[in-house]
């Protein structure tokens, strides 16, 4: 088990201009075709939704030890069984196998019982799916391998949605074993970044020049926003025009939203499984 911060489920939001945090993105008219909703789920899981097309990063697991937080048990049973609001979902992104992102069990679940949906992720991760899938399923055109070298990246198209897969070690010496990706998901005319786990070095994120790819909301760990050499990253290497930070445990709320808005000025906080925002 991989050590986080011990703080309240949250996730911080701020606009990142040339110079530091500006005002906070106006939300989309909820009436507006184009625009991404997220929902924020816990830990690192969040559902990407507009008009028709949906996605689901890092939302399938179970309880993975002390400290780490899960959706209600009606959400998961949900999640598990393809019935709504997760009853429609195209793409599925694993960023790692580790317990807090991924469980075989509500993956196979949701496969089944949602045949629309492709699982795009490591080949770690699929190999983990053995002890619930057969081999004939396993090789399923809708279960892709695609396994990504730190600091390369690869393009594909799933129903209409563009992912783009980053080869982003996992943070900390101990997991270098540990099969990491980071997406860059194109849904509804947005441009969304989820780095999983990863150090939020220059090291790991000068190589892709996101400060050039026009992202408009970066998923962030919220250790790495509280951090003067994390910060200086979003703001340098990937330049969002929306922050949002998520990844925390469940002790020390009031500590992390202070600590958040101590760091990130303008930052607006997800602290509910099942809220939403949309951009």
């Amino acid at each position: 088990m991989h050590a986080k911060p011990t703080y309240a489920i949250l996730a911080g939001m701020s606009v990142l201009g040339a110079m530091g945090p500006a005002a906070p993105l106006e939300l989309e008219p909820q009436g507006r075709a184009d625009g991404v909703t997220i929902t924020f789920l816990a830990n690192e899981g969040v559902m990407l939704s507009s008009g028709s097309q949906t996605v689901l990063i890092d939302a399938l697991f179970l309880k993975y030890g002390p400290g780490y937080a899960v959706p209600a048990d009606s959400t998961q049973a949900s999640l598990q069984h393809a019935r709504a609001p997760f009853d429609s979902v195209d793409v599925i992104l694993v960023t790692h196998r580790h317990g807090d992102h991924f469980h075989p069990v509500p993956m196979a679940g949701h496969l089944r019982a949602n045949p629309r949906a492709t699982l795009l992720t490591s080949q770690q991760v699929i190999d983990s799916l053995g002890s619930q899938l057969s081999a004939e399923e396993l090789r399923s055109p809708r279960i892709m391998s695609r396994t990504t070298a730190p600091g390369a990246r690869r393009r594909e198209s799933i129903a209409g949605i563009t992912v783009e897969v980053l080869g982003l070690p996992h943070g900390g010496n101990r997991h270098r074993s540990v099969e990491h990706l980071g997406y860059v998901v194109e849904i509804g005319g947005r441009r969304v970044l989820h780095v999983g786990d990863t150090d939020v070095s220059e090291a790991n994120f000068a190589p892709f020049r996101l400060d050039t790819a026009r992202i408009d909301v970066a998923l962030i760990p919220t250790w790495a926003m509280t951090n003067d050499a994390g910060r200086r990253v979003i703001e340098r290497w990937i330049r969002p025009k929306q922050v949002v930070g998520f990844h925390v445990g469940t002790d020390d709320a009031d500590r992390a939203i202070r600590d958040v808005r101590s760091a990130m000025p303008n930052a607006v906080t997800f602290t509910r499984s099942l809220e939403t925002r949309r951009w």
